[in-house]
C-alpha cells in the first residue's frame, strides 16, 4: 500500500492579481501606515503613500470606464459595416438600371464605389470608409437616383452614423491606451510600497502568528483574494 502523499499547502498571496483588488488593498495599507508612526521607508512617507494609493483606484476605475465604452461602440460600427456590405449591391443595380450593365461601372467612382481585384466595393479601411459613404450619398443625389427604399433615405442615416463612429471609436482607443499606461506606472510604485512595508513588519515581529497577524491589521491577506 503506497503512503498517502502530503495534502499540498495552500498560502494566501501576498497581493492579489486584479487592479481593483490591488488599488483596494493599496488605500487601506495607506491608511494603516498613517496610524503608525514607528513604520518607516527610506524612500516615500505614509503622508505621499496616500495619494498614491488613491491615484492607482482612480487610474483603474479611468481604465475600466475607458473599456466598457469600446466593446458596445466596436459592435455598432461591425453591424454597420455588415449593413453596407450585404446593401451596397442595390446601388450597383440603380446605376445598372440608369446606364445598363457595361457602362454603370464608370459611374461608381461617383457614389463612392472602388475596384478591389475583380470586385467593386466600398472601401474597408474604416477612415476611408467613413468618407466613402458621404461621397455615396452626394452622388446619389447627382445622380439622381436618391429615392426611393434605397436611396438617401437608407444611406444618409448610415453615412452620418458611421462618420460619427469613427472618431468616436480612435478616440475610446487613444483613452485606453493612456489609462493603461497611467495605471500600470501607479501599480508598479504602488506594488514596491507595499512589498516594502510587508518586510519591514515582517522584520519587527519575528514570531509567525504575530506577524500574519500584523499583516491582517494592516489589510493584507484578505480573504477576497
Amino acid at each position: 500500500m503506497e503512503p498517502t502523499p502530503a495534502p499540498t499547502s495552500r498560502k494566501t498571496p501576498l497581493l492579489p492579481r486584479g487592479d481593483r483588488q490591488l488599488a483596494a488593498l493599496a488605500v487601506l495599507v495607506a491608511k494603516y501606515w498613517g496610524t503608525q508612526p514607528w513604520l518607516t521607508l527610506r524612500y516615500t512617507t505614509s503622508d505621499l503613500f496616500l495619494p498614491v494609493a488613491t491615484g492607482y483606484e482612480t487610474a483603474v476605475s479611468s481604465r475600466e470606464q475607458a473599456g466598457a465604452a469600446r466593446p458596445v461602440l466596436a459592435d455598432e460600427i461591425l453591424e454597420l459595416d455588415q449593413l453596407i456590405d450585404v446593401t451596397l449591391y442595390r446601388v450597383k443595380n440603380r446605376l445598372v438600371d440608369k446606364y445598363d450593365k457595361k457602362k454603370a461601372p464608370k459611374h461608381y467612382l461617383t457614389v463612392g464605389i472602388i475596384k478591389d481585384g475583380k470586385e467593386y466595393i466600398i472601401d474597408a479601411e474604416r477612415t476611408a470608409r467613413a468618407a466613402a459613404l458621404l461621397t455615396l450619398v452626394a452622388g446619389l443625389k447627382s445622380e439622381k437616383i436618391d429615392g426611393g427604399e434605397w436611396g438617401t433615405d437608407f444611406w444618409e442615416p448610415i453615412a452620418t452614423r458611421y462618420n460619427e463612429l469613427v472618431p468616436l471609436l480612435a478616440d475610446t482607443t487613444g483613452d485606453i491606451a493612456k489609462a493603461v499606461a497611467h495605471k500600470d506606472t501607479q501599480r508598479a510604485l504602488v506594488t514596491q510600497v507595499l512589498y516594502s512595508i510587508a518586510k519591514v513588519l515582517d522584520a519587527n515581529y519575528p514570531d509567525e502568528a504575530e506577524y500574519k497577524a500584523q499583516l491582517r491589521a494592516a489589510g493584507f491577506q484578505r480573504e477576497s483574494y
